[in-house]
This record gives C-alpha cells, structure tokens and sequence, in this order.
C-alpha cells in the first residue's frame, strides 16, 4: 500500500516538473525534429522548433519568447553548429546540448 503511494506522488512531481522549461530544438531534419519534440513533450516542457540556424538565432533575440535552455544539432545546411553555439553563447548565456547524430 505504501508503495502505491510512493508510485503515485512521483508520477505526479514528473507529470508537472517540467512545465515551466521551455527547449528550442534546432534541427533541420522533420522526423528528428518531431521524435525530439515529441518527447519532451511527453515529459511536459514547453518546446518551440527551428529548422534552421538563422530561424532559432531570430527566436532567441525574439524577446517575447522565453527560452531556457537549446537542443540543437551539429550539422546543418545553413551554419555550422559550432558557429551556431558561438552566436548563441555571444548573445545570451543559454544552455545548449549538441546532438551529433
């Protein structure tokens, strides 16, 4: 019985713990971005997508978006993601995780 309680209180705090983090995902290629968005959407974090560089660059100095953290692929066709990671870390200091599939 305790156990049940247990199982339902964590269930509870992950349903909800994420809520409030929104991802932008930057990621040229459609099922990627969708598998990746899908995802933490199930774990209930706000995500907005960008196909390109250029478009997740003019999200981020977008100041009626709030984003906390990027999860953004290395290789795509319109800038290098090192060059991307180097734009976003000169304009702001959001958390980025690279994908390198």
């Amino acid at each position: 019985m305790n156990s049940d309680k247990a199982s339902s209180s964590s269930a509870t705090h992950t349903e909800s713990c994420y809520k409030d983090i929104s991802v932008l995902i930057v990621n040229f290629d459609p099922i990627c971005l969708k598998v990746a968005s899908g995802m933490l959407r199930a774990l209930t974090y706000e995500v907005l997508t960008a196909h390109r560089a250029m478009d997740a660059l003019e999200m981020i100095w977008d100041e009626d978006l709030r984003i906390d953290m990027v999860l953004m692929e290395l290789h795509m066709p319109d800038m290098y993601g090192l060059d991307l990671l180097d734009e976003i870390k000169r304009m702001s200091d959001l958390p980025v995780l690279i994908d390198v599939f």
